[in-house]
């Protein structure tokens, strides 16, 4: 079968066409780049961004609504690049998203979150740089696995920032501040 673009495509599962935005980093180089998600399944994406990755370029991919997934660049086609997933774990509940999304929409989606957000009891005030700065922060919602701070800082995304005690790694930035992961679970 060929794809919309006329190229051989042997994927096992099939891609739902989207319209999502997004936002590639690479890990490497540290440079963010804005995409638009136009195809999506569990095993990877259809991006179109304007600076053109080269195949094999190692990523991240972060999709507004979806999450951040890791992966390598397999084709650059006037803009259009494709991506496989590499981490089967971060694509676990992609098919269920995936599935919401098409039935409901972005709402849908946004409640699948594997763990509850909830806005915090006190105020923790600031986070930690790596290089010691202490960074003024207003803590918006938080979970077992991140939370989202509204800051008027942009650490890199990929950085390594301390938040209350928990390590965690910013991965994406917003209007309001940053997303941060963290590197470890309390119990």
């Amino acid at each position: 079968m060929t794809d919309s673009n006329g190229i051989d495509d042997r994927r096992a599962e099939q891609r739902r066409t989207v319209r999502l935005t997004g936002t590639l980093f690479h890990p490497v180089t540290g440079k963010q780049i804005a995409c638009i998600v136009t195809d999506l399944c569990s095993g990877g994406a259809g991006l179109w961004c304007e600076q053109p990755l080269p195949s094999g370029t190692a990523l991240t991919v972060y999709i507004d609504g979806f999450g951040r997934f890791d992966g390598v660049s397999s084709r650059d086609m006037l803009g259009h690049t494709g991506i496989t997933f590499t981490d089967t774990g971060q694509c676990a509940g992609l098919k269920e998203s995936l599935l919401a999304y098409a039935r409901d929409g972005m709402t849908a989606v946004t409640r699948l979150r594997r763990d509850p957000r909830a806005a915090p009891d006190a105020a923790i005030g600031h986070f930690r740089r790596a290089n010691g700065e202490a960074v003024p922060c207003d803590v918006l919602d938080v979970s077992l696995r991140g939370a989202s701070l509204r800051t008027r800082h942009r650490p890199p995304v990929g950085e390594i920032v301390h938040l209350a005690g928990t390590r965690g790694w910013v991965v994406r930035h917003s209007e309001a501040g940053v997303g941060v992961q963290f590197l470890e679970h309390r119990a």
